[in-house]
């Protein structure tokens, strides 16, 4: 908390392929870390040890038409943001008077995507399914 407020939206920055600097075509992004923890069980009811097992990054980002265009345009023709190279998404919350947090989601592939519009809408949102190769958090 910096001076009675928390992280804001407005608060966070968000870089991606085809930009520089921090990209406002982005309307959300999730990412999480999961780790398999495991009880091992011999003689008895109660686990005698522990275990550990995969780790599982994984991540969605939510884009205006505009960005995913811009993206696309870097690809050879007849191309998509499937066939995009790995990429990084540097995620930093940066408050003003606060603290810089910043994340990194590497070797990011997006696995799936669709555009679309109906009547109404005043604009498209693309939601992009991520695999991620590894997530540094408060680097």
């Amino acid at each position: 908390m910096i001076n009675g407020f928390e992280y804001a939206w407005e608060d966070m920055k968000v870089i991606i392929p085809g930009s520089v600097l921090p990209e406002d075509g982005v309307v959300a992004i999730k990412y999480k870390y999961a780790k398999e923890h495991t009880n091992i069980h011999a003689r008895g009811a109660k686990a005698i040890s522990m275990g550990r097992g995969k780790e599982t990054p994984t991540a969605s980002v939510t884009l205006l038409q505009s960005t995913v265009e811009k993206m696309i345009a870097g690809l050879p023709p007849g191309k998509n943001l499937t066939h995009m190279a790995p990429f990084t998404i540097t995620v930093a919350y940066a408050p003003t008077g606060g603290t810089f947090v910043i994340d990194h989601l590497l070797y990011c592939r997006v696995m799936d995507f669709e555009k679309g519009m109906k009547t109404g809408d005043g604009n498209m949102t693309i939601d992009c399914e991520l695999a991620v190769g590894d997530i540094l958090y408060n680097i």
